[in-house]
């Protein structure tokens, strides 16, 4: 059960929010000024009461942080530990040997000037106005339903399987249509020859519902009877939908029926009249407009929310991760021809975190066709277009990923960078999973945890084959969210040697098998050849986070964790 909750409060105060719901692993990948090797995770019984590596013979990357360090800083008398042994750091109270180590280290830690590249590439017809042009590789990053470098070829994505002689419009699927499918999203709508034409038909909306066969027992849908009668008549006293006005009836002068409603993200209203703000990550940043869950950038800007500027973007209006900055401009550059990559020198502080701008198939895509508009996010917008927090608990995965987005550590200079991001938002893939034909997880023998593993086998494929980072480290610089139930279980076995960021924390020593009351979830009938055999979660390396809980005002004005509590 989803409930929701109105928080009066401006857009700029979200990645606020995002980083308390999700401090562990903030802190952790963001704040520390070294690069917590995975040496240290398996020297735990030793306290780190400086700010110096527990293993000089640190990877590169641990080795690189440290150029410059000061001298070891003694942390115990400095930070001492309160009454019940914590240390408290940013207003939240730590295990002491963590809190001093946050505390002392986070203040010494030095900047470093950082050239971050500016990109200036073109594509393809940009991008036909059906996508988003990543002007650092040259890509376009397609809309729902369009593909090719130019995004000029269409997809259809139809809305029903195929039809057989008892079932018409093919077997129930969410997006079981017996009205106008939009193919470029697998969605269904009144469609042309009606009053309201882009009015969703959902589900049981457009399909006969027989009434309980006894009292007390719910009624049924027949999914092979569309019930074209009723939703497009004109008779005010047949229960109508796709001709239906609005204010008639909200002044019950006409019937309307109550199996319609508006679940299609940007709709409210009973009647789906009210347009209002779709959900997309950061809100596109204010250099673009959201599309159902796509960001379709500003010129001059691009990436999954609109954050990274290009060339022909105004420096003052760039992220905050990105100021100040010096820019070289080439003696002998062309500004208005030949120009391609500026360089950007940025001070920062390390850990330093490159995100991958992934095709949008890992990400945008899947909050652009969802169907239902609280799947895959934490926040919703009424009519006034307030945010709307839910208590979804899979929503920290998209508070994450915002969070880091809009992080000082973040960088487009992967040759510097410490740590490597990979945004596959698998929360997003399981729910979503059969709501469509071209999500279909019949070849994985209907198991949502399948066909989630080949989403995340893919993104490891793409990265090794567009970038070099990966096989520096064999990949364990690298971090992945599996946001699910039961934690990394399913992880393809190429993956494993990185970070997992997880909820559940279960290492499998108690139960070396899936625990999951859902049989679509369940990851034992995953070939070992596929899967490996490794555990849900790995201590030496993997992080736990907190699940979202939807942010509380009065919670946070009161920082009630600082409250102290009599042993």
């Amino acid at each position: 059960m989803i409930s929701i909750e109105k928080w009066r409060f401006s857009w700029t105060l979200v990645a606020t929010v995002a980083s308390v719901l999700t401090l562990v692993s903030v802190v952790h990948l963001f704040l520390f000024p070294l690069v917590p090797s995975f040496d240290y995770f398996t020297a735990r019984q030793q306290i780190q009461n400086s700010c110096v590596p527990i293993k000089e013979s640190a990877e590169r990357v641990t080795n690189r942080v440290w150029e410059n360090s000061p001298p070891q800083l003694n942390l115990d008398h400095r930070f001492p530990a309160d009454l019940h042994n914590a240390v408290v750091y940013r207003n939240a109270p730590w295990k002491a040997e963590i809190g001093r180590w946050l505390s002392g280290c986070d203040s010494v830690a030095k900047e470093v000037d950082l050239v971050e590249m500016i990109g200036g590439k073109s594509c393809k017809s940009d991008c036909s106005g059906q996508g988003v042009c990543n002007h650092e590789l040259g890509q376009c990053r397609c809309f729902h339903g369009f593909r090719g470098k130019g995004c000029s070829e269409r997809i259809h994505f139809q809305c029903n399987f195929p039809k057989t002689p008892e079932l018409p419009y093919g077997r129930w699927v969410v997006s079981i249509c017996p009205t106008h499918c939009d193919t470029t999203r697998a969605m269904c709508f009144c469609g042309e020859g009606t009053k309201y034409p882009n009015r969703p038909v959902a589900e049981a909306c457009g399909f006969q519902v027989n009434l309980p066969s006894q009292p007390g027992a719910p009624k049924s849908t027949d999914w092979a009877k569309a019930d074209l009668d009723n939703i497009f008549t004109t008779n005010g006293s047949k229960p109508g939908w796709c001709n239906v006005d609005p204010e008639e009836a909200y002044a019950l002068k006409v019937q309307f029926k109550e199996e319609c409603d508006c679940k299609y993200d940007g709709l409210l209203g009973q009647f789906c009249e009210v347009p209002v703000s779709s959900t997309c990550v950061n809100q596109c940043s204010g250099h673009g407009h959201c599309r159902g869950g796509f960001c379709q950038c500003d010129s001059g800007w691009y990436g999954v929310d609109c954050s990274i500027p290009s060339v022909m973007s105004s420096m003052s209006e760039w992220p905050q991760w990105l100021r100040p900055a010096h820019i070289d401009i080439p003696i002998n550059a062309n500004i208005t021809g030949n120009l391609v990559n500026l360089n950007a020198v940025v001070k920062k502080k390390r850990p330093l975190l490159y995100v991958y701008d992934l095709p949008p198939e890992f990400n945008s895509l899947l909050l652009e066709g969802r169907h239902y508009k609280l799947e895959c996010v934490n926040r919703i917008y009424n009519e006034k277009n307030e945010t709307l927090w839910t208590d979804m608990l899979y929503g920290s995965q998209m508070a994450f990923y915002e969070s880091i987005l809009a992080s000082p550590h973040r960088t487009l200079n992967g040759e510097e960078a410490d740590f490597f991001f990979v945004p596959v938002l698998d929360s997003c893939i399981i729910t979503r999973a059969d709501d469509a034909p071209h999500l279909s997880a019949q070849e994985h023998r209907g198991l949502r945890s399948s066909l989630t593993l080949e989403f995340y086998k893919k993104a490891y494929e793409h990265i090794i084959e567009h970038y070099p980072y990966w096989n520096r480290t064999s990949g364990r610089d690298h971090i992945w969210f599996f946001s699910w139930d039961e934690g990394a279980c399913y992880a393809p076995k190429e993956i494993w040697n990185s970070m997992m960021l997880v909820h559940w924390g279960n290492t499998n020593s108690k139960h070396n098998h899936s625990t999951t009351a859902y049989w679509a979830d369940n990851w034992d009938r995953i070939s070992s050849s596929r899967r490996g055999n490794h555990s849900c979660f790995d201590p030496e390396k993997d992080l736990v986070l907190p699940a979202w809980k939807a942010p509380d005002a009065f919670v946070l004005r009161s920082k009630l964790w600082a409250r102290q509590f009599k042993a």
